[in-house]
């Protein structure tokens, strides 16, 4: 295994790790009053790592670039699970907070929009892989990752989940940016998509947010109250923090605070020091995603790696936001760290994925490029 590789695996088990800690610490007030038991929500979550794990192993032992022959499986799986959250009515679709974004029983659930984010990393970079001398094509590149992109975008909206949806943008013109596609082209639809999000962002429910985020002080007891709080949280912690276990904020001030928000209950309890290294590990990750995408052997391998890397980059950076104001709230999860099912073992297994892609490095490939022009 090249140490690349041994960096991406210590860093999410660090991260699995010390969420395991946070997760018990944040959870235990709130599932001692629900459940009778402060180990609740824990139990829960060392089932996902665990989970989690055996999916991060089996990926990081998988040939990614078998991947390429489930291009179209993933995103035909994706689109009907996404379906099927939407159908009015569904017994099986779960409604939390006023979001309809599960499928499942009980707490035992999945979030279909997850799965979206690998469909469409794979599906665009099997896609561009194959079409590298017509990038100039915006036709026969471009147009079909957004086209993939626009149909995720409106079935994620409906949940409603704009975060998720503005995450799966991302994600696809970075890949798009890396393969070659031309400014022009991206521009072309990026500064729509830009004024839709934007419009959506002023929308309902989502306007009273934007209007908490900037002046959570003017709605302190409505839709500035989770900044608010988080802030609080966050300033109780000092220079080295609270110490573990002794967050006050999880005593009933900070809603999610085993998900969303476990960022302030870090700051709180481990102070500034605790919640930069947090940050420190989470650029350190990104920054290894993106060494192992310049260092692919194949184009194939290149977008994956930048994919993923992206994608948990950016979720991380916009959970850390929210978290301590400087962003709206978009419900994002920090990946590795928060409470949750369905993020954390797709989410672990992306990350075996990468590091199959760094332990592939400077080895040849088994199976020639799929073309898919």
């Amino acid at each position: 295994m090249t140490p690349t590789a041994m960096l991406l695996v210590a860093l999410v088990a660090g991260l699995c790790g010390m969420g395991l800690v946070m997760v018990l610490s944040a959870s235990a007030v709130k599932s001692l009053d629900i459940g009778g038991s402060p180990y609740r929500f824990f139990t829960r979550q060392a089932m996902f790592v665990g989970l989690g794990a055996v999916a991060m192993w089996v990926m990081s032992r998988f040939d990614h670039r078998r991947l390429r022959d489930l291009a179209t499986p993933l995103l035909a799986t994706s689109f009907g699970l996404l379906f099927l959250v939407a159908i009015p009515g569904n017994p099986l679709a779960v409604t939390v907070n006023g979001s309809r974004r599960w499928l499942g029983i009980g707490f035992l659930q999945f979030q279909p929009s997850e799965l979206a984010k690998i469909a469409l990393i794979v599906f665009a970079a099997d896609l561009l892989a194959g079409r590298r001398d017509q990038m100039g094509d915006p036709v026969r590149t471009v147009r079909p990752v957004m086209v993939v992109l626009a149909g995720f975008a409106a079935f994620v909206m409906l949940q409603p989940d704009l975060g998720t949806t503005v995450l799966l943008a991302v994600l696809a013109f970075a890949i798009l940016g890396v393969a070659g596609a031309t400014p022009i082209s991206l521009a072309t639809y990026a500064l729509p998509a830009s004024a839709v999000g934007a419009a959506a962002s002023m929308w309902g429910y989502r306007r009273a947010r934007m209007l908490a985020f900037l002046d959570p002080w003017q709605h302190p007891t409505t839709s500035g109250y989770q900044t608010l709080q988080a802030q609080v949280s966050l300033a109780s912690g000092g220079w080295f923090g609270s110490g573990i276990g002794t967050s006050r904020a999880k005593y009933g001030f900070l809603p999610e605070a085993h998900t969303d928000f476990v960022y302030a209950i870090i700051g709180e309890e481990f102070g500034l020091f605790g919640a930069l290294a947090v940050q420190a590990l989470y650029l350190l990750f990104f920054t290894a995603g993106l060494r192992v995408a310049r260092s692919a052997q194949d184009r194939f391998s290149k977008l994956v790696a930048t994919g993923i890397s992206t994608w948990i980059g950016v979720q991380a950076f916009v959970n850390l936001g929210v978290a301590t104001g400087a962003l709206p709230n978009k419900g994002i999860t920090l990946p590795f760290l928060s409470y949750g099912g369905s993020s954390i073992i797709i989410t672990m297994a992306a990350a075996g994925i990468l590091v199959n892609i760094a332990r592939s490095q400077g080895t040849p490939a088994r199976r020639p490029a799929r073309s898919s022009g």
